[in-house]
């Protein structure tokens, strides 16, 4: 058996592209068209993945080797493109970000990437492409070298196609809480394509996010208190007592200083984050303030028992050290 010399371009290419390399790029070492159409062959060394694109090796990609093998595809066709000229956008990066609704990078369908409007190219096999409709985004250079859009731009691409309104609530949500980008750079992204808040998933979650919602069991408890009647409160506000930080419960109602804590493992990034928000109702309790304490299940079941105890506190009020209390709205 020959071995492939360590030092031949082709291997020093692969090695250092995950084996993913273009036609383009095999030509300019020197490589025949024949030679690669023989090592394309059924049961060859190599295989075809992408129109232009080849895998140096058999046998099935990686997630990372499907990830180059879309950017190989979208390059400008027989050069190299310019840093940020293509860029991975959609679930490939909100994965790699590690939004827990989007899913392990390994277990995408697809690689979505976003090119520039004025190329001509279209959809193929696991590539969708999604076009700038002005000038591209800024992006950056991952650590592995690709090239990725912003997390707040991934979202506004996905989010026509997400007409789930739970999972792209979810999504966004996420990104804010875990500081993947600003709220203000989210809703800039997210309005800036015409006709954006005609789609409902995308009024729900600026309507949310303005609100001041960081979760989707935060959305869904304002749905719950908005049909029951009661007045909007205010959303993950920073109470203070006597000018010290208290804490910040889901929903508060200034008026009548009365707060609202929605307990639920499955929606705190860590245990800590659990017992911290136990903590936090112990601390509005020992202040004082009322505080009415539910699940996301009770309020999908059963909300009447809860919105009838919000009700006569907030109808009722203010509690507490009203005069001593101050907040203002999250960020």
């Amino acid at each position: 058996m020959t071995r492939a010399n360590p030092l031949d371009p082709v291997v020093l290419l692969g090695a250092d592209q995950q084996h993913i390399a273009t036609r383009a790029q095999l030509r300019r070492l020197g490589v025949p068209s024949g030679t690669i159409a023989h090592r394309l062959r059924p049961g060859g060394p190599w295989q075809q993945v992408l129109p232009r694109v080849v895998c140096l090796k058999s046998g099935r990609l990686t997630s990372h080797q499907r990830t180059r093998a879309a950017l190989a595809y979208a390059s400008p066709k027989g050069r190299q493109p310019q840093p940020g000229e293509v860029l991975l956008t959609g679930f490939a990066v909100l994965a790699e970000a590690g939004l827990p609704s989007a899913g392990h990078p390994a277990d995408l369908a697809e690689v979505d990437v976003l090119i520039p409007t004025q190329r001509r190219l279209g959809d193929r096999e696991f590539v969708p492409v999604h076009r700038a409709s002005g000038a591209m985004p800024g992006g950056f250079q991952r650590d592995d070298g690709l090239w990725s859009a912003t997390v707040a731009r991934a979202l506004a691409d996905v989010a026509p196609q997400e007409t789930g309104q739970r999972r792209f609530r979810a999504l966004c949500a996420e990104a804010v809480q875990r500081r993947h980008c600003e709220l203000g750079e989210l809703l800039d992204q997210l309005l800036a394509r015409p006709g954006a808040l005609a789609l409902p998933q995308v009024a729900r979650v600026v309507e949310d996010l303005t609100a001041g919602v960081r979760s989707v069991v935060e959305g869904e408890a304002r749905e719950v208190l908005a049909h029951a009647g009661l007045p909007e409160p205010l959303w993950n506000p920073v109470l203070f007592l006597d000018g010290r930080f208290l804490a910040v419960p889901d929903a508060y109602w200034p008026h009548s200083r009365v707060a609202l804590e929605i307990d639920s493992r499955a929606y705190h990034l860590r245990p800590t984050d659990h017992e911290r928000g136990l903590a936090r109702a112990n601390r509005l309790t020992a202040a004082g303030l009322p505080v009415v304490r539910t699940t996301p299940v009770q309020l999908r079941r059963d909300p009447a028992p809860v919105l009838h105890e919000l009700t006569a506190l907030v109808t009722t009020g203010p509690h507490g050290p009203h005069g001593r209390i101050s907040w203002r709205r999250p960020r």
